[in-house]
């Protein structure tokens, strides 16, 4: 099990876990887990990523401390370097849309696209990870950029395929 670490973070952090926050879940998980040695490795693998999917929904079902407002004034920000109101914005609005369009994508497509960009799992990699084929792997990523073209227009998804 010790080899499904790295493609366990690489899960959590297509699922919006940083960096940080996969490695404690994917430690967490692989101790939880140890109560279940009598199965198969097969059945592990699978129990493992059910018991990282539910470590992530509790972590988003845990209160989350927020900074009061009055005490952002004695924050000291970067004074150059950082995008101005107005482009952050966008940046956001941007994120936002295209979290949506994600979204609307089958949950199999997504978890392929963002292993791909986000993880920068190779096809291959992601097929051994997901139990599926290469070609399989390629037709969810043509799936997801025809998904996202439709979602956010022709002009989101550039000629190589990035977003």
């Amino acid at each position: 099990m010790r080899d499904e670490r790295g493609p366990l973070c690489a899960f959590l952090r297509t699922r919006g876990a940083s960096a940080e926050d996969a490695e404690d879940i994917a430690q967490d998980c692989m101790e939880r887990l140890i109560r279940y040695q009598a199965h198969g490795t097969d059945e592990l693998r699978l129990l493992l990523y059910r018991i990282a999917r539910n470590r992530l929904a509790d972590r988003g079902r845990l209160p989350r401390a927020h900074l009061p407002l009055a005490d952002t004034d004695n924050i000291d920000l970067p004074a150059c370097g950082t995008p101005g109101p107005l482009r952050q914005a966008e940046s956001g609005q941007m994120l936002a849309l295209l979290r949506q369009a994600l979204f609307k994508l089958p949950d199999r497509c997504r978890e392929v696209y963002l292993l791909n960009r986000v993880s920068g799992m190779s096809y291959t990699q992601i097929a051994r990870h997901c139990g599926i084929t290469a070609n399989t792997v390629e037709k969810h990523i043509a799936r997801a950029l025809q998904g996202l073209r439709r979602e956010l227009g022709p002009d989101s998804v550039r000629k190589d395929g990035e977003t």
